[in-house]
Parts: C-alpha cells; structure tokens; sequence
C-alpha cells in the first residue's frame, strides 16, 4: 500500500492553576498573544527564502521540469502548524524534503501524499490503446497537450480525477500528465508484464489500419502508426492476426510492421541514416506535445527520428541539451557534423539561467531540420534564402549523441 503522509495535530498542555476571573483573563490573553506571535513566526519562517530555495532545488533534482517526474510540495501553517503538502511519485522524494527542512530548524508535519494514490487499487499501471493517445495539462479536453503515447505502450497511472473521466499517468520517460479514460486499458503491474514479453509487432509503416478481416474492405477496427506497438497472435497469408492493449482483434498487413525484437537488434545510428529517417516527415505539421506522425512540436520531432535509430533522447528539449557532449560554436559551424543537434533559445544573463525554447538537427552546409510551422529544412547561412534569421540570433549551443 502506498504510504501517505499524515498531519499530527498540534497539542498545548497548559497546568491547572487557579487564577481569580481578571487575571485569569490576562492570563488568556497572553497565552492567545503568544500563540499568534508564535504562528506569525512560523509563517515566515515557512516562506523564507532559504526553505523555498530547498524546495526548489529538490523539484530540480526530482522533477527538473514541470512534466517530467513529479514533485509538488509546499510549505504553509495551518493553526500555527507549519504543514508540508503537495504530491510526490518517489517516497524518497518525500523523506528527503522533510530532512531538509529539519537542517533549517524546523519541524513541520508531513502531508506530502506519495503516489499512486492508494485508491488506485493493484491497477496503477495502463497500456495505450490508441493509435496515439494525447495527455493533457489538466484533465479537460481544452487544456493543453503535454504529450503524446503511442499504442502498446506503458504507463503508471498514478491518480484518479474527481469527475473519474481522466487519470494522471506517468510515461516510462518520466513525463506526467492526464490520460482520459477510455484511451488506456488500465492493468496490473503482472498484466503489464504479460504485455511487454509478448511477442509484439512494431509498426513501420507511417500510417495503417487494422481490419475487422484479412480485407482492406472490411469494417476498421483501429488506425496505426509508426512505432505503435500491437501483439502478434497468429498470420493469414498477407495478413498478421493482432490484438491491442484492450482486447480488440484484427488485421494487420504484414507489409506494414515487424517484429518488435528483430526491428530493434536492426537499429544502427549513423548521420546518414538519422537525415534520412528525419526527411521522411517533411511536411509534417507542427503540433504541441506532439511525439508522432499526425504531429511534432521540435523535441518530440527529434525524439522519435534518434528513437526510430535506437537511441533514447529525453523527451523535453531542455533535458536533450543535457545529452551527449557539447560541440563548440564558431562563426563557420565548422565543428559541427551531421546529425548533431542544434539547440536555440535565451543566453544565460546575471542571475537569469539559460533558457532552451527549441531544437533541430543539422545536415551539414549549414543546414538543419526541424518542426516548426511544420518539419522543414532551413539554413544558419544569412545569405541563404532558405535561412531562418529568428534561429540565427538564438543558436546557443550544439550537442552530439551520435556514437
């Protein structure tokens, strides 16, 4: 059972003295006065700034962006009591909080909910079952999109919405966000496990549909992707017999997917094969929290394109500029090769810390792909007609991941 932080409340044990009425009353009066003081102390003490720089730099550690991982915590009084509340996905997370703000002197109760929440029951586990699946922000259909996971693939669910239409989840890559409920089977961890060694089929054609018969004239039963995952169960002809995350059968041509295993032992990244792979989406549109065909935003572009060769970035383009070694800038981009990724944004200024807004991948020549309106070639080259100027006043920094 997962454990969840109680707040002890606070007691005062004050003798029994038999005071006459009016200087019993001040007697209360003083009590109350120094109760208030002591409350009033204890406030500030909770919105100090060397406590919330502690915060801070736990939320750093543990979840160094909003999405990814997750590390909710604050301080407050309640009564007089200083409270630390919020939610966590690591009981470590919460342990360490607490011993922090013991070194500073204080002792406050522990509320910090770990997660799963305990009402989520030996089911805190789900596999997509759409073709792609969009998490959101907030659980509502108008919030923002904050990634996307692709069928046969597994998450924590980690927290039922009120309205129990949308779950908070967790991507294998540490992203946090809301699934609505009908797009995920919900599982246990040994039905998860039943899944992932099956012998699943990796989607290689950039689009497909799986049929209710070995007929593409037949009823559909789901669309696919690329790199959407779905279990293998027997083969007719042409023809795979597949089954999704949530029991749903069909078929599947063989012509559009692989097996899962095989493709991955296949994957050898090379510059050449990264420009290929990555011009393959040209065109593409642009779509935040996009991870795949029907849309990229600029990380989730280069996610899946170094994915789709067998090397894992992180999802988000400020924990990509973290990968790999850097490679030094200079006015000719003459250290850079291709397949390096290029990372645009704000310089670091006083206290200000750089800031990575976005991300792509150059080709050489002073060329580079990236989604942005759409997946697209432009030049770092001033002269060139196809140069971008807003990215070449931003270029900050170069990363190669490359063997």
């Amino acid at each position: 059972m997962t454990p969840v932080w109680k707040v002890a409340s606070p007691m005062r044990r004050v003798g029994t003295f038999d005071f006459s009425p009016l200087p019993q009353f001040f007697f209360i009066m003083l009590l109350v006065a120094s109760c208030v003081s002591e409350q009033r102390h204890r406030a500030e003490q909770a919105h100090s700034p060397k406590a919330a720089y502690a915060l801070q730099n736990l939320k750093n550690k543990y979840a160094p962006v909003n999405q990814f991982g997750l590390y909710a915590v604050g301080l407050s009084s309640v009564g007089g009591q200083l409270v630390l509340t919020g939610m966590v996905d690591n009981i470590q997370a919460a342990i360490e909080t607490e011993k922090a703000m013991a070194s500073l002197g204080l002792s406050p109760s522990n509320a910090i909910r770990v997660l799963p929440d305990a009402s989520i029951g030996e089911r805190d586990w789900g596999i997509a079952t759409l073709s792609v699946a969009s998490a959101r922000e907030l659980p509502d259909h108008k919030a923002e999109m904050a990634m996307q996971v692709l069928m046969g693939r597994v998450v924590r669910v980690l927290q039922r919405g009120t309205n129990a239409m949308w779950y908070y989840i967790q991507s294998a890559d540490g992203y946090c966000a809301w699934l609505e409920r009908g797009t995920f089977a919900r599982c246990s961890p040994a039905e998860a496990g039943v899944w992932t060694n099956s012998p699943l089929l990796f989607v290689t054609a950039m689009e497909e549909g799986i049929w209710s018969k070995p007929d593409r004239a037949s009823e559909p039963v789901s669309d696919v992707v690329l790199a959407d995952l779905v279990k293998k169960t027997g083969e007719q002809g042409d023809w795979y017999e597949v089954e999704l995350p949530d029991k749903r059968a069909g078929f599947l041509l063989k012509t559009a997917a692989e097996d899962y295993t095989g493709w991955k032992a296949k994957r050898q990244a090379s510059p050449e094969v990264i420009e290929s792979t990555a011009r393959r989406f040209l065109g593409r549109p642009y779509l935040w929290g996009g991870d795949s065909p029907k849309g990229f935003d600029c990380s989730g572009f280069t996610h899946l394109v170094f994915f789709l060769n067998g090397i894992e970035l992180s999802r988000n383009s400020g924990q990509q500029a973290k990968q790999g070694i850097d490679v030094p800038l200079d006015a000719n981009l003459s250290r850079l090769s291709r397949g390096d990724l290029l990372f645009f944004g704000a310089p670091a200024r006083g206290e200000r810390p750089e800031k990575v807004h976005h991300v792509g991948i150059y080709l050489g020549n002073k060329l580079f792909i990236h989604s942005s309106e759409r997946v697209q070639i432009n030049s770092l080259d001033p002269e060139s007609p196809i140069r971008d100027e807003h990215r070449i006043r931003t270029l900050l920094r170069a990363r190669r991941v490359l063997p």
